[in-house]
């Protein structure tokens, strides 16, 4: 995920200047703190702190059920383990710096990163991990992380939540770059300000979720959520593709691109597509995916071009995992903004939205579903959205999937 870019405007004059001034100022700003430590987090931990456990052999069937399908790129490396092929080859450093120090990184820790070792310093901000990709296998073994985890959606009108199960599959990539499809003008200037193809160490948010809801004696799968840069974005699953449905595969594996550059995960289609997409979810970008209109500075089109199809190792960890709640810096850090390398994959969003069933109901919109904007901007509002604001997404996503009071039969839809 390239968490920062700059976009197709018509104002290239302002956009080249701010670019300059923010070149010019990197050295002497105040590097800002770690994502994880973004307010919210530390009580959501604490109210739901994360398990030490590994899925049951029930859960690790439903993961190898409904395990992607991953198309890459021509040339491009794949995923890897995070473990093995990233954090064992690099340096693991304190972030506490002499106060005349010129860089960020303070004292080593050690040379020789093991998962313990990582795992020792998952709960320090500060801690920051700098991998050495000229010391890694030419080869790396492909792995793709899986994990379940079980949520309730409220669904205005029924008396009970309605229970949802959620497979979560992430991808690691060893850098990330920026969208495919930047301007010649824009790549040019960022370019000299960083490395297209490596604008941040790591990419482990490329990842999307299975919704799965009891019916009869059997989980069936009614959703996927897909994570695309710093937003995420459901689609129900259905007989029939049509706007913000995608078609339910016989046996259930999800087909999906990986885009060029930025790595980011795009429901699978052949040849070379153009992925209209922009880094933050706001009202202006949300105008610009829905309609087509008022492209924002912050956005560039994602292009996937499937060459090859991979079949990744399952691998499972804890939730408890550095993997998923490192507090630290997976990643070198760099002068430019968005370019430092990010925390652990399970801060992928703002507290708010940590709720899976929250984040499936408050990200499901599509091309022309302009009723959304006005949802949207009720949650992103000056305070945290409640009850309120988010039962009318729940509601819409539950009459759109069919969904049934927990006491009531499901309903039928056409779909």
């Amino acid at each position: 995920m390239a968490w920062v870019w700059l976009a197709t405007s018509r104002w290239r004059r302002a956009v080249v200047t701010g670019l300059l001034l923010a070149a010019a100022l990197t050295a002497c700003r105040e590097r800002q703190g770690n994502f994880s430590q973004h307010p919210g987090f530390a009580e959501w931990y604490a109210a739901h702190p994360p398990s030490d456990g590994l899925p049951s052999g029930v859960e690790r069937a439903l993961l190898w059920r409904y395990k992607p399908r991953v198309f890459l790129p021509a040339g491009h490396e794949g995923p890897i383990d995070f473990y093995q092929d990233y954090i064992g080859h690099g340096r693991l450093y304190d972030g506490r710096p002499e106060a005349e120090a010129e860089d960020q990184l303070g004292s080593l820790i050690s040379d020789q990163v093991t998962p313990e070792l990582l795992n020792a310093h998952k709960a320090d901000p500060k801690a920051i991990f700098v991998h050495e990709r000229q010391a890694a296998a030419a080869t790396p073994r492909r792995v793709i992380y899986g994990r379940v985890d079980r949520d309730r959606l409220a669904v205005p009108g029924c008396a009970q939540p309605v229970p949802l199960t959620f497979l979560t599959y992430n991808l690691v990539f060893r850098q990330s770059g920026l969208p495919a499809a930047l301007p010649g003008w824009e790549a040019f200037l960022l370019n000299r300000l960083g490395n297209l193809d490596d604008w941040h160490q790591l990419d482990h948010y490329t990842a999307l979720t299975v919704a799965l809801v009891e019916q009869g004696d059997r989980l069936s799968p009614i959703a996927v959520t897909f994570q695309q840069h710093n937003y995420t974005r459901s689609y129900l699953l259905g007989a029939e593709e049509r706007p913000g449905q995608l078609i339910r595969p016989e046996d259930g594996r999800i087909a999906v691109d990986v885009a060029i550059r930025s790595n980011e995960l795009y429901p699978h289609r052949t040849g070379r597509q153009e992925r209209p997409a922009a880094s933050f979810m706001d009202l202006v970008s949300a105008r610009y995916l829905i309609e087509g209109t008022g492209q924002p500075w912050l956005a560039a089109d994602d292009i996937t071009e499937p060459g090859q199809q991979v079949d990744p190792v399952l691998v499972t960890l804890p939730p408890s995992d550095a993997f998923y709640v490192f507090q630290g810096w997976l990643g070198a850090r760099r002068p430019m903004p968005g370019q430092d390398g990010p925390p652990g994959a399970d801060y992928n969003t703002t507290p708010p939205f940590k709720p899976k069933a929250i984040q499936l109901a408050a990200s499901y919109w599509h091309e022309g579903d302009v009723s959304f904007l006005d949802h949207l901007g009720a949650l992103l509002g000056p305070d945290e959205p409640g009850p309120e604001e988010l039962a009318p997404l729940a509601e819409r996503l539950a009459k759109a999937a069919g969904l049934a009071c927990p006491d009531q039969p499901r309903a039928t839809v056409a779909r």
